[in-house]
């Protein structure tokens, strides 16, 4: 064997060739480094490309990052009357889109917008980085001329009132402003949230849901400023009716309509009438018979007989323009003028307004009326004060109505924080308006501020239960209800609920706040009562109520038919310190398809609304 390897160590060596003639298996090429090197390459190409990405990816994150927080000092700087440091972050906002919308829209984006499980998310920011260029581009430059001449100084005009000015400049503006928005929807349209990573949702989400909302806002601003404009006066004196309802005295829409005002409105400018007009239309309104502004005439069967001829007893209608009907009538009949249009509101949305706004001092008073004592003053207070001297507490009402709108008029208010609570008060139901003119009417629909009954499902499915006062009483003022709505599917039935609380702390209250009726008809003065109204849908049949009748044996309980719906009204004691719950089942039309609604009487506090969740298979997205 050592011989033999050394013989092989001496040797030449044998060819592969010859070895395989000799019929020996032939020697396998080294083929890896044709493989490896390829990959190694792409993988190496793709981490180049992937490094470029990144960086390009971190650009983009950067630059609208700052041009966000560059934009945020426009509002500071357009207040500060700074136009060329406005001019300069806007052209440095316009630079950073401009270089991140570039980055978005080259190829290599295009392709990663195609890679699996990342496609959506890298496509999702390119939308959003192309919507906020084509903002920043062409919406902001509008947005920024508009936002100086809106500015709170410029709106504002002495001895109170609307500059209209702005607005007229702003009409011609919005067609381009809308487009500019329409075409940044375009982009976010194409996302996806719902395929997205939460942290990618969660910074874009913000844009998306600007530009959702701001589209349909500038539709509706498009469609209606020339009727804001007319409203506000702009081209002739309109005249107003507002009433101020006192929830304290519970009425359909809000409350017993004991205080009101004549406004006139001409090019922006707001006064309140005081004259030998609105004094007789004030007086005559304590008399006389206005059933006939209530058509039909079935309608007048659900309420007591002096609905019809007291202003007072106007608003237990619980369609708000069968109420301004009336009002319109008794202005017409008793100064031979027309009214354009009738508005109410309660104490509580004035205390939101007041918070705004600031406190009211009124002569030979020492306390102001503040946001946080408005509502106690005008619904409590001021009757343990005045007792049942009516003149002594009218008068006071008057001066506080002037005062109050004085101050609001006056201006030097953020306006878009006094938009807030306005927008609050309307979600609580507080504010309702009605106008002459059909155009401005359909605006005040829109905007579900014309408190009206429904007579079709087509727009929603509408339900409702409404409290008018029938202890003549201001007790309501520690009153606090709620809503509820459930469902029965197999039944096709909806039954719509409401309970009541009774918080009177004590009998030891006014004259004029206990119950002036309930002795007559058995009841201690510290129960409230009630009738409580409500109606099957439209098509729909009132099939059973809880309880069946009212607590006098069906005397004062009441049917009837309003704008084409069966209603009933049960009369309902609440004694002091309890609850009663009254609910009211309809029958469910095939065509209520549409998302519900619920109408209600509002009180001195917030009325909750809960919609159980087995309607949702009833009615697409069932809502408060």
């Amino acid at each position: 064997m050592a011989a033999a390897a050394a013989e092989a160590s001496e040797g030449p060596t044998e060819p592969k060739t010859a070895r395989a003639a000799r019929g020996g298996s032939p020697a396998r090429k080294r083929r890896w480094p044709w493989i490896v090197f390829p990959i190694l390459g792409l993988l190496l190409i793709l981490a180049v490309v992937g490094g470029i990405f990144v960086l390009q990816a971190l650009t983009v994150r950067d630059n609208l990052q700052e041009a966000k927080g560059q934009i945020s000092q426009v509002v500071p700087l357009v207040k500060a009357g700074d136009t060329a440091g406005v001019q300069k972050v806007a052209d440095e906002v316009l630079t950073l889109t401009t270089e991140a919308n570039d980055i978005v829209g080259n190829p290599l984006w295009q392709v990663a917008g195609a890679v699996p499980f990342v496609g959506e998310n890298v496509s999702a920011v390119s939308e959003t980085t192309m919507a906020t260029h084509v903002l920043v581009r062409d919406a902001m430059p509008i947005a920024l001329d508009l936002l100086a001449k809106t500015d709170v100084k410029n709106l504002m005009v002495e001895g109170g009132g609307i500059n209209l000015q702005p607005f007229r400049d702003m009409q011609p503006q919005l067609p381009a402003l809308r487009a500019a928005f329409d075409e940044a929807k375009a982009h976010v349209d194409q996302i996806d949230r719902d395929a997205i990573l939460p942290f990618v949702d969660e910074n874009i989400g913000q844009l998306v849901d600007i530009v959702d909302q701001a589209v349909p806002m500038l539709g509706l601003a498009e469609k209606y400023l020339p009727n804001v404009l007319s409203v506000l006066g702009d081209g002739g004196v309109r005249t107003y009716a507002i009433l101020f309802q006192n929830n304290a005295e519970s009425r359909a829409t809000g409350g017993n309509p004991g205080a009101a005002a004549i406004l006139t409105v001409a090019d922006g400018r707001v006064q309140m009438r005081v004259d030998a007009d609105v004094a007789r239309f004030l007086l005559e309104g304590r008399g006389g018979d206005f059933s006939q502004e209530i058509e039909p005439p079935e309608k007048a069967q659900l309420f007591e007989k002096d609905t019809w001829r007291y202003t007072q007893n106007f608003t237990r209608t619980p369609d708000f323009s069968d109420t301004a009907a009336m009002v319109s009538g008794l202005w017409n009949d008793t100064t031979g003028g027309t009214l354009d249009g009738v508005f109410s509101l309660d104490p509580v949305i004035l205390s939101y307004m007041l918070s705004v706004a600031g406190p009211v001092t009124l002569a030979g008073e020492t306390e102001p009326i503040t946001a946080e004592n408005a509502v106690s003053l005008l619904l409590f207070d001021t009757y343990e004060r005045f007792g049942t001297d009516a003149v002594a507490s009218d008068a006071y009402f008057a001066k506080a109505t002037a005062g109050i709108f004085s101050r609001i008029m006056g201006g030097g208010w953020d306006p878009i924080a006094m938009i807030d609570q306005v927008r609050k008060g309307i979600d609580e139901q507080r504010l309702y308006l009605w106008f002459a003119d059909a155009n401005q009417q359909a605006m005040a629909a829109e905007f579900g501020l014309e408190g009206t009954v429904t007579a079709s499902n087509e727009a929603t499915t509408q339900l409702g239960i409404y409290l008018n006062n029938a202890s003549y009483s201001k007790l309501e003022y520690f009153l606090s209800t709620s809503m509820a709505v459930t469902c029965n599917a197999e039944d096709r039935t909806v039954t719509t609920s409401i309970t009541m609380n009774n918080a009177v702390p004590t009998p030891d209250l006014n004259g004029w706040t206990l119950a002036w009726r309930n002795q007559s008809l058995g009841y201690p003065r510290t129960t409230m009562l009630f009738d409580v109204l409500s109606f099957a849908l439209p098509g729909g049949t009132l099939v059973a109520t809880d309880p069946a009748a009212g607590d006098r044996d069906d005397q004062w309980d009441r049917s009837g038919v309003y704008n084409g719906r069966e209603g009933r009204s049960l009369f309902i004691a609440v004694p002091m310190g309890e609850s009663r719950t009254v609910s009211f089942t309809s029958t469910v039309p095939d065509d209520a398809t549409a998302p519900l609604s619920v109408r209600h009487t509002p009180t001195v506090t917030q009325t909750p609304v809960t919609i159980d969740p087995g309607c949702e298979g009833m009615f697409p997205a069932a809502a408060d």
